[in-house]
């Protein structure tokens, strides 16, 4: 929170326990003042000093509230995500029985107000909403971009249902997210990172039908989301229709244009995968397990080579030197005639995590075993130039690159469950390491945890 919204909420709290406990006191002060000036004038000033002197406390108690960061939850809960909304609260004032006996003490002073009067107040009370409105918006629209001193982004999100953003600065995480659409609660299951800081694409998933844990009882669509200085997120404008299944990954172009796989499963449970893009809308029935940009017209799937009309090299075993991919200016008919074959290295496989970088390298992991370490690689082409990192013990499960390609987070799973393959770490389930993408004198990548917790890290992003 920043510390113009922090010092408003503190100034607000206290205001409204000092009229609170002060409230009775005044109030027989007014009743005394009636007492000994009885006339009609002075009962209109008395009844609206009283209707200020029960409206205000809690209009303040709300302020604080609207601006106070949310209570931290109990450990391995969610916050209450409920939204606050200020008809139900105005209604309620307005509605209260101690309202009503105000609004009758003025009908009994015989007092009709003047039209002045009445404009007057109601000038003024839409000048104090729109003063707590601009104190709530305009500290976040002034607020500066949620970036570290290094001019990297300060937060790391996790989505697995709902939405972590992991503080790399602290290690901590800053806010658990759960939005709401209209008055349902919603899943995040998919984040991808645009090109500004603080700006995210989320996939967000209703649940609907009784089918709660197969993709026919799921209805996505992609939104804007933001996350602010302190770390707080917030769902924007909805990007796509309404999407039948759950969309489980989204990866943005350099460019801005946005690529996502979505899920089906018919009434027999045979399931259908997807490759689809946005602005223009299309979709490919493709494998879409680590799909990504290699430029702004290629979508690599490396899962799929096998598309109908694509031309194989000359010798059947140096296909798995070569990735499946997609032409997104052509159209999507059946057999798609947009798919294309590149380069890739020859160990390549459907779990390598393929990350390209801006330079046109890529990073691939080797996944290790109990014998063989995993290993992060970094391939120019076809071609290995360098062990980027080399784990220990757990396994690499996602990768999340900064912007300017010079700095890295990798998921690490520290394999400490009953059915590991690797070799387990202990103390914490998971870690996020940092690691640099420009070596030292020595040749070696330099590489720190900068968070350990229970979260998977399947869907990160930074």
């Amino acid at each position: 929170m920043g510390p113009v919204r922090r010092t408003a909420a503190e100034v607000a709290e206290a205001a409204a326990g000092v009229l609170y406990l002060a409230g009775p006191f005044l109030l027989a002060v007014i009743a005394l003042f009636v007492a000994r000036r009885d006339n009609a004038r002075v009962h209109l000033m008395a009844a609206a000093l009283g209707f200020g002197l029960v409206a205000l406390p809690e209009a303040l108690a709300v302020a604080a509230e609207v601006l106070s960061p949310p209570a931290e939850p109990p450990p391995g809960c969610l916050p209450d995500p409920a939204p606050f909304r200020a008809l139900p609260v105005v209604l309620a004032w307005v509605i209260s029985p101690l309202t009503m006996i105000l609004f009758a003490g003025v009908a009994g002073t015989r007092v009709r107000p003047d039209r002045g009067s009445v404009l007057r107040l109601v000038v003024a009370l839409g000048v104090i909403a729109l003063v707590v409105q601009a104190v709530r918006i305009l500290p976040e629209r002034l607020a500066a971009p949620p970036v570290a001193d290094d001019g990297t982004p300060r937060y790391a999100l996790l989505a697995g249902g709902y939405l972590e953003t992991v503080d790399l600065d602290t290690g901590r995480i800053a806010h658990e997210y759960m939005p709401y659409l209209g008055r349902r609660m919603t899943q995040i299951k998919a984040v991808a990172a645009t090109r500004e800081p603080g700006e995210y694409v989320v996939s967000v998933t209703l649940r609907q039908g009784q089918d709660t844990w197969s993709p026919r009882g799921f209805v996505s669509r992609i939104h804007r989301l933001t996350v602010d200085a302190d770390g707080q997120a917030k769902l924007g404008q909805a990007l796509s229709g309404r999407l039948n299944g759950s969309v489980d990954r989204i990866v943005v172009s350099p460019e801005g244009r946005i690529a996502y796989s979505r899920q089906t499963e018919d009434r027999d449970h045979n399931r259908t995968t997807y490759v689809g893009v946005l602005g223009p809308n299309v979709e490919w029935r493709a494998a879409a397990h680590g799909f990504y940009w290699r430029d702004a017209q290629t979508l690599v799937l490396p899962d799929d080579i096998h598309f109908t009309g694509v031309t194989y090299p000359p010798k059947p075993e140096l296909v798995k030197s070569w990735e499946g991919a997609l032409d997104v200016r052509l159209p999507a008919p059946d057999p798609p005639t947009a798919a294309v074959l590149v380069r890739a290295p020859r160990d390549n496989g459907s779990h390598t995590l393929p990350h390209p970088l801006p330079d046109g390298r890529t990073l691939r992991v080797r996944q290790g075993s109990y014998e063989q370490p995993s290993e992060l690689l970094l391939y120019d082409g076809d071609r290995k130039v360098a062990t980027v990192l080399t784990l220990s013990c757990g396994e690499i499960v996602s990768m999340a690159l900064e912007r300017s390609g010079r700095h890295l987070l990798v998921g690490k799973d520290n394999e400490n469950d009953s059915g590991a393959g690797n070799r387990p770490c202990g103390g914490k389930n998971h870690e996020l390491l940092r690691v640099g993408l420009t070596p030292t004198g020595a040749g070696a990548f330099p590489h720190k945890v900068v968070w350990r917790g229970d979260t998977y890290l399947g869907g990160l992003t930074w």
